[in-house]
């Protein structure tokens, strides 16, 4: 898959000082592009890191930005699929590496977000907000929005809010759309990587502890 006209950077925020195997592997075996630079933000939280790989972006004058984080395992045809998609911002299905391990491809607005975890083989679905281990950008968005792009934030009740579902709220605010790829999947690495079979496992568990429940609570009715 030949793409042109671009200049990426691709992005590593590193809140550790090694990497997985896994994720080496992946990256390694990656279909990366004939013009990239590899940049990095090293040690600190990671709002911080990912403003940093902005930044660094905006220096090295890349067309394009795609962050990466090192707990995921990346199909080999991620960046060229993402890059073909010719969108200002579009990232890849990843799940949540604890339960309920759903996909983090969100309706709602901030503080009221809802998974979506149905949709056609294949498509590209226009989310409120999506995670930013794996996401390509046009970097005229980040000229386009001030400074700083990622901060942590709270909600009047309390609740925190990361860095990266903050800013796809301003994004949004902003008349961006923001959208998942759902033909790239990563693996998303705690001890095992989680994916949509471990959401699918997870909601069946679920589905029968609650009949489960039900039938005893008729059983002790009788």
């Amino acid at each position: 898959m030949k793409i042109s006209n671009y200049s990426l950077a691709i992005g590593i925020p590193l809140t550790f000082p090694t990497v997985p195997a896994s994720f080496f592997y992946s990256f390694a075996h990656m279909d990366k592009t004939p013009t990239y630079t590899l940049i990095h933000a090293d040690n600190g939280p990671i709002d911080t890191l990912r403003n940093d790989l902005v930044e660094k972006a905006l220096q090295v004058g890349a067309s394009h930005l795609i962050m990466m984080d090192t707990d995921q395992i990346y199909p080999v045809e991620t960046i060229p699929r993402l890059l073909s998609r010719k969108l200002p911002i579009v990232g890849c299905v990843v799940h949540r590496r604890y339960p309920p391990f759903d996909p983090i491809l969100l309706r709602g607005k901030l503080g009221d977000y809802e998974s979506i975890d149905e949709w056609e083989d294949g498509a590209l679905v226009e989310v409120d907000a999506t995670g930013t281990g794996c996401i390509m950008f046009d970097m005229r968005v980040f000229r386009d929005m001030p400074r700083p792009w990622f901060k942590f934030r709270h909600l009047e009740n309390g609740e925190g809010i990361g860095e990266d579902i903050g800013f796809c709220s301003d994004l949004r605010a902003a008349g961006y759309k923001i959208y998942v790829d759902t033909t790239v999947e990563c693996g998303h690495l705690t001890t095992m990587a989680v994916n949509r079979q471990t959401y699918n496992l997870y909601k069946s568990m679920k589905i029968k502890q609650h009949e489960k429940a039900i039938a005893e609570a008729l059983k002790s009715g009788e």
